[in-house]
């Protein structure tokens, strides 16, 4: 009886070490990541294309998860967007490991001290989400910042291509008909 305490007090114990290591680990992993959601509004001119800024400091060195909800975004578009960090010390830098719009990749650099993320005329359904992950470089904490462009176009109607082609062909057959003099 005694052999049987010892080994359920045994496998107590360490099912209990176990819980505290996974929480002290959860706990200092917390202390360094940082996740933080923005919502852009995407500004206007007369050339149909929305646009907009953002931009992120992070304040701790670890990973971080970031989120921007871009509106008013109902539709199919065409997106360019770009992010870039310019990292001059040690303390400040970033590494982008991936970004996406609803989940078309942006185009990374190679990971060192100047580094960007590109997407050039990419048709996307909206509503539009970014999604940044990274992580600041820093041996203490230390701000490391990025920023960011999104500009979006409506896609054209396939009226508006009929309607192209239909003029190109009128164009021709008047070009056809002249005979030269």
């Amino acid at each position: 009886m005694r052999a049987v305490r010892l080994a359920f007090t045994r496998g107590k114990s360490m099912k209990l070490s176990a819980i505290a290591l996974a929480a002290a680990l959860a706990a200092s992993t917390g202390a360094y990541a940082e996740d933080l959601t923005n919502n852009v509004n995407l500004g206007g001119n007369a050339a149909d294309i929305l646009t907009a800024s953002f931009g992120v400091t992070h304040l701790e060195s670890g990973g971080f998860y970031d989120t921007f909800n871009f509106s008013p975004t109902n539709g199919d578009w065409l997106v360019d967007s770009s992010l870039i960090t310019i990292g001059f010390r040690p303390e400040s830098d970033i590494d982008f490991f991936s970004a996406e719009i609803n989940g078309h990749f942006l185009t990374l650099s190679p990971i060192g001290g100047y580094e960007y993320a590109v997407m050039m005329q990419e048709p996307i359904t909206g509503p539009l989400v970014m999604h940044v992950y990274g992580r600041v470089n820093g041996m203490f904490d230390a701000s490391a910042s990025y920023a960011g462009t999104i500009n979006i176009m409506p896609v054209p109607e396939p009226a508006t291509y009929g309607m192209l082609m239909g003029g190109l062909g009128i164009l021709a057959w008047l070009a056809r008909g002249r005979k030269p003099a």
